[in-house]
C-alpha cells in the first residue's frame, strides 16, 4: 500500500501534510512560508526534527505526528482559513511502527531502551524521568490531542499501551506508593485511635452494645488514588490487548506477560471509576518521583481508550502528538535480530559463544585522570552500538548502526573516524556498519575491504544492509557476523564464500559495461554471481 505524501484535507480545523522520514518536502512551501518554520538543532523533536540542507527542507529520523511550529514556537496556521498545520511523518520502509515494536518488545533489555541513556562512564542507570525524555518515544504531553483517522488512532494506542505497560512493569518492581489514611471502624472489645462519640452513640450505645467502640484511626495504605488510576488504566489496557491481540501473546515482554505481572502487584488496589482529569491534581517528588511519567502515560491510556457498556473497546480517535526515533528503533531492531539468531545477551552466563555487549556500554578515552592541568581536549567516552565478544578467545568485533542510505556520503567523514577509533580502542580487526535495506526484502552483504594501516595486524571493514520486516529477516547476516567474530583461520574463507556476498563494483570501474550486462542477464562476472544497484555508482 502506497503511503500518503503531500497535503491532505482533514476536517475543518486542521490541514495535514504527509511525508516520509529523511525525505525532501519541497512542496510544503505551497501553503506555508518555510522560512518561518522552526528548525531544531541537536536532535530536538520539535517539528519532528525538520532541517534545511542546500536550501531545501528535509524530514529527519523522527516519525510521528505534531503541530507545525514557527520560529517563535507557536502553532502555524493557514492565513485564509486559520487551520492548524499538522505534520505527519511515516517510515520510508514498507512496515508499520507497531509491527516493528512487536518484533523487539520481547528483548530482555526493552525496558532499558526506553530509559534515558547515561552520558558519563560508570554512571548509574536512569529511570524514565518523563515522557519527553525517552530514547525512542517522545510524547508532547503538554499539547492538546489531535483528531486522526481510526487506523492511525489504533496504531497510536498500541504504541501508548506498549510504553505504559513497560513503565508500569518497571514501577511494580519498586515499592508502591502509600500514605497514612483515616479509617473508621466499629471495633469489638477494644479501642484503636480515638472514639467518634456521635457515631458510637448512634451505632452502639442506643442499641445496648457497650462492648463495641466506634473508632477512627490512622492506617498505612497503598489503596490510594495514584494506584487506583494506574489500575484503571491497566484494566483498559488489558481489555484493549485482549480484543486486538487475543490471549495468546506469549514472550518475556509480551503484553499478556506484562499485564499478569502488574495485576499481581495491584491485586489489593480497589477498582474504582476514575477520570483522567484527576491525574492533573497529583504531584510527585522525592522518592516517589518515578510515579510521574507512569501516571501521565496512564492518563493517555484513559483518554484514548473507552469501554462501552457491551464491553467493546472504543477508540477516541484523538492522539497526543508524539515523535519516534527511527534511528534508535533500528538500532534496537538490529540488537533484537542478533539475539533472536543465537547471540547471547550480556545478562546470560556462558563460557562459549558470542555475547552482545550491554546497551549503553561506554569506554573512557583516557585510562587515567591526573588532575586539571593534564591535556584533556579529546577527553570523554565512546559508545559503539554493537559490541560482540567471542567468549572463547575474548576477541571483540564492533559494528555501528546507521539509519541512513549507505550511498549518502554527507556525514561519511564522521562515520569513518568513528569506526577507526573503535578499531583502535577496542583492539579489533573487524569493524563495520549496518544499514537498513531500502526497498528489497532480502539482506545484502558487501565484500569486506582491507583498511590501510601501519599496524602489524590486518583490519577489515564490513558493510551490511539489513532488511526490516515483522517476521524478522533471514539469518544470513547473523551467520556472516558469527563467522567474523568466531574467526577460524582454517575455515574462515570457506565459510564466507558459502554466503551470498555482493561484490563492490568499484574495483571494476574499467569494466562497468561488462558488469552491467552480466547483472542484467543474470550471468556471473569475474567468477562471481552479481547483483547490481545503481546507487553503488553514486559513490
Amino acid at each position: 500500500m502506497k503511503k500518503l505524501e503531500g497535503w491532505q484535507e482533514n476536517g475543518k480545523q486542521c490541514l495535514f501534510y504527509y511525508a516520509l522520514d529523511n525525505s525532501d518536502i519541497h512542496n510544503l512551501k505551497e501553503k506555508v512560508d518555510v522560512a518561518n518554520i522552526f528548525m531544531p538543532n541537536n536532535g530536538e523533536t520539535v517539528n519532528l526534527g525538520l532541517h534545511r540542507y542546500k536550501d531545501n527542507v528535509f524530514t529527519s529520523n523522527y516519525v510521528g505526528i505534531c503541530r507545525l511550529k514557527d520560529s517563535a514556537r507557536n502553532n502555524i496556521k493557514i492565513d485564509e482559513s486559520g487551520k492548524e498545520v499538522i505534520l505527519r511523518v511515516e517510515p520510508r520502509f514498507p512496515l508499520s511502527i507497531v509491527k516493528l515494536l512487536n518484533y523487539i518488545k520481547n528483548d530482555d533489555e526493552f525496558d532499558r531502551y526506553l530509559a534515558p541513556q547515561t552520558t558519563r562512564y560508570n554512571e548509574s542507570e536512569k529511570d524514565i524521568e518523563s515522557l519527553s525524555k525517552n530514547e525512542i518515544f517522545h510524547f508532547f504531553e503538554d499539547e492538546p490531542p489531535i483528531k486522526v483517522e481510526e487506523g492511525f488512532a489504533m496504531e497510536s494506542s498500541i504504541i501508548t499501551i506498549s510504553v505504559f505497560l513497560t513503565m508500569l512493569k518497571n514501577l511494580c518492581k519498586k515499592p508502591l506508593k502509600g500514605r497514612m489514611i483515616k479509617k473508621e471502624e466499629n471495633l469489638v472489645g477494644k479501642v484503636k485511635g480515638k472514639i467518634v462519640f456521635h457515631q458510637n452513640i448512634k451505632n452502639n450505645t442506643i442499641r445496648g452494645r457497650d462492648d463495641r467502640f466506634y473508632c477512627q484511626y490512622l492506617k498505612y495504605s497503598e489503596d490510594i488514588i495514584e494506584n487506583q488510576i494506574l489500575k484503571a488504566a491497566l484494566l483498559k489496557a488489558k481489555r484493549f490487548v485482549t480484543e486486538y491481540f487475543g490471549e495468546d501473546n506469549g514472550g518475556k515482554n509480551s503484553f499478556v506477560e506484562m499485564i499478569v505481572f502488574c495485576n499481581k502487584s495491584f491485586a489489593h488496589i480497589s477498582k474504582v471509576k476514575v477520570s483522567s482529569n484527576e491525574c492533573d491534581k497529583l504531584k510527585f517528588s522525592g522518592c516517589y518521583s518515578y510515579y510521574k511519567p507512569v501516571i501521565k502515560a496512564g492518563k493517555m491510556v484513559l483518554d484514548e481508550i473507552s469501554i462501552e457498556s457491551s464491553g467493546k473497546v472504543q477508540l477516541s480517535n484523538y492522539v497526543i502528538p508524539y515523535a519516534i526515533s527511527m534511528e534508535k528503533l533500528f538500532e534496537i531492531y538490529v540488537r533484537s535480530y542478533l539475539k533472536q539468531n543465537g547471540f547471547l545477551s550480556y545478562k546470560e552466563q556462558a563460557d562459549s559463544g558470542i555475547q552482545l555487549g550491554k546497551f549503553d556500554e561506554k569506554l573512557k578515552v583516557f585510562a587515567e585522570n591526573n588532575g586539571p592541568l593534564v591535556g584533556k581536549y579529546i577527553a570523554g567516552n565512546i559508545k559503539p552500538d554493537i559490541i560482540l565478544k567471542n567468549l572463547d578467545t575474548g576477541r571483540l568485533t564492533v559494528f555501528d548502526v546507521k539509519y541512513k542510505k549507505y550511498g549518502n556520503t554527507q556525514y561519511v567523514r564522521n562515520d569513518r573516524l568513528q569506526l577507526l577509533a573503535y578499531s583502535m580502542m577496542y583492539d579489533t580487526s573487524d569493524i563495520g556498519i549496518i544499514f537498513p535495506m531500502e526497498v528489497e526484502e532480502k539482506n545484502r552483504i558487501f565484500e569486506s575491504q582491507k583498511i590501510n594501516t601501519y599496524q602489524s595486524r590486518d583490519v577489515k571493514y564490513h558493510q551490511i544492509q539489513l532488511a526490516i520486516n515483522e517476521e524478522g529477516c533471514a539469518n544470513d547476516v547473523a551467520e556472516y557476523i558469527n563467522n567474523i567474530v568466531m574467526k577460524d583461520e582454517d575455515n574462515y574463507s570457506d565459510k564466507l564464500n558459502s554466503l551470498s556476498i555482493t561484490k563492490n563494483p568499484e574495483p571494476y570501474k574499467d569494466s562497468v559495461k561488462t558488469y552491467l550486462k552480466a547483472s542484467e542477464n543474470g550471468d556471473s562476472y569475474l567468477g562471481k554471481d552479481v547483483t547490481f544497484d545503481s546507487d553503488l555508482l553514486d559513490e
